[in-house]
């Protein structure tokens, strides 16, 4: 069976992400979701200045794919403790909804 990768049109249509938020953060799994040009545009921009982008710098493949766990929050946080965003990502983006309903605070 392949493995499912999230894509931002699916995630930009789906008014909630109550499935993914269960997986990530009750259930300890990770998603794959394939990064839009804009979204690498992003990454490449905040490169080697924010923890997130260390987080996804370190699981993004040749094809712009990312894994996405509960490591996100932690690396969310280490930027912006306790606001569950991605520095400097638009909130019309699918992956900052994915970050925002997967946040969890860290200690």
């Amino acid at each position: 069976m392949k493995e499912k990768i999230y894509t931002s049109d699916e995630i930009l249509k789906t008014d909630d992400l109550y499935d993914v938020q269960e997986m990530i953060c009750s259930s300890g799994l990770e998603i794959k979701y394939q990064m839009t040009d804009d979204e690498i545009g992003w990454l490449k921009f905040i490169q080697d200045k924010y923890s997130i982008a260390d987080y996804f710098l370190t699981t993004i493949n040749n094809d712009g794919i990312v894994i996405i766990n509960s490591d996100a929050s932690i690396a969310m946080d280490a930027d912006n403790y306790g606001a569950g965003k991605a520095v400097m990502l638009s909130d019309e983006t699918a992956l900052q909804k994915i970050l925002f309903w997967i946040y969890t605070e860290t200690e």
